[in-house]
């Protein structure tokens, strides 16, 4: 299935409202690389177990496609105005 993903660009951990009115949490970890560098690793768990989880690392993107652990669902990201 695919899913908007409706993310704040301000916020790092937050709660997602999706598409489908469903809701997940998104939990951001940043891991030193290097000096001055990071990489940037996003979780997304969603609350009620419709869907399936994913782990993304980088940067998002409007309209980045990320496939959920088990290619169950598509993540479409959309950053909210």
């Amino acid at each position: 299935m695919k899913l908007k993903l409706n993310l704040n660009p301000n916020l790092g951990n937050q709660e997602v409202v999706l598409s489908d009115k469903t809701r997940g949490q998104l939990s951001v970890i940043r891991i030193p690389n290097g000096m001055m560098n990071t990489v940037t690793q996003w979780t997304f768990v969603p609350v009620n177990g419709v869907h399936d989880s994913f782990i993304f690392t980088g940067d998002f993107e409007e309209g980045k496609i990320i496939k959920s652990l088990n290619n169950q669902d598509q993540y479409v990201v959309h950053f909210l105005k």
